[in-house]
């Protein structure tokens, strides 16, 4: 597939489409999230952090996290019918359950070994900056895989899609994530794969429809592809290059996420460069999963992929607004999402500008 420079002007959904992908509260479908090693979040927010100090912090925030679990939070909070799945143990796998029970989110977890992870998420407000510190506490089996599995077949019929994300714990098979989604779409799911690392590069071999990486993420599974960054000609090339990759790491879309540079996303139709509206960053811990999150609620609610996208990032803006992770608030996405701007390059023949994102 040859691409040539991204279409100029940008566009913005308009307040037709918004309602349309914010309606009310019909009956929907049901989107799962898979999180084999999720977390509890403990944002602490300081100022000046010094190692070898005592630093007193300003507040904390506790959330549920993990890649899934946050695109849950999103979902659920936009309107959408979700249910959060994965495994589960311990004191703080306890907390993870009365977290979600507060928020109403419903779930479905397996029990394992060891403890849920609790991740430290620290935000340092003098330099706008944050690190997420964690330890591998979960502990898993490959039966705990057939049993992942076995979940898929009890929502066959009733889950729209499934969102697989985020690391494995130690003990459940490094391919677990092709597994999953090449059962799920077997079972006629729609499938998304949000991964790192080693789960991320096996992972790819389950051929998602979706496959949504970052910059780093990228750049782990293939340097080449990700190629340099510098000047505005990189996301040109950059699609270039994803469109060789599609059929082989997704069979519909590639979205990598370029921080302030917005997302880029190449679809068998059209490569799509998506911009955020500005806003006041506070943390930016789960706007990725955000992204994934509020872009298969669209595609569940029969959006094209600029309709879908803007509303994947219009969520993503809405979480670095907000303490916490993965807190997205549904009036400002509201707000936000006729500010997202996107172009296009059509690929399939037709001209893709400028026409009801929803079609």
């Amino acid at each position: 597939m040859t691409h040539s420079p991204l279409l100029t002007p940008y566009h913005s959904p308009s307040r037709s489409t918004a309602d349309a992908l914010l309606p009310p509260s019909p009956e929907q479908p049901t989107i799962l999230t898979i999180t084999p090693n999720p977390t509890i979040d403990r944002a602490i927010f300081v100022r000046h952090f010094r190692l070898g100090a005592t630093v007193r912090g300003e507040r904390e925030v506790v959330t549920p996290s993990g890649k899934g679990v946050a695109a849950s939070l999103v979902i659920h909070e936009l309107g959408g019918d979700t249910v959060v799945s994965g495994l589960n143990a311990g004191h703080t796998g306890r907390l993870l359950v009365e977290l979600l029970d507060d928020l109403g989110v419903p779930h479905d977890f397996m029990p394992t070994c060891g403890e849920t992870r609790t991740a430290v998420v620290l935000v340092d407000r003098a330099v706008e900056r944050q690190s997420t510190i964690l330890a591998p506490t979960l502990m898993a089996t490959e039966d705990h895989l057939a049993r992942l599995l076995a979940l898929l077949d009890r929502y066959a019929g009733r889950a729209w899609g499934v969102i697989c994300g985020g690391s494995l714990p130690p003990g459940l098979p490094p391919d677990s994530h092709a597994h999953l989604l090449h059962h799920a779409r077997q079972l006629g799911m729609i499938t998304l794969l949000d991964a790192s690392g080693e789960s991320l590069r096996r992972g790819v071999a389950g051929l998602p429809h979706v496959l949504k990486v970052n910059r780093d993420e990228l750049a782990a599974l293939d340097p080449e592809t990700a190629g340099r960054w510098g000047d505005a000609g990189d996301v040109v090339e950059l699609a270039a290059r994803l469109a060789d990759r599609l059929g082989a790491w997704a069979s519909d879309a590639l979205i990598v996420t370029l921080g302030a540079r917005g997302t880029l996303a190449v679809t068998a139709e059209a490569c799509y460069h998506v911009q955020p509206p500005p806003v006041p960053v506070v943390s930016t811990a789960g706007a990725g999963d955000a992204l994934s999150g509020g872009l298969m609620l669209a595609r569940s609610r029969d959006a094209g992929w600029p309709a879908a996208l803007s509303l994947g990032t219009a969520a993503a803006a809405s979480v670095v607004m907000n303490e916490g992770t993965g807190i997205c608030r549904r009036g400002q996405v509201e707000a936000l999402l006729p500010q997202v701007r996107w172009v296009s390059e059509d690929t399939g023949g037709k001209d893709a500008r400028g026409k009801d994102a929803r079609k």
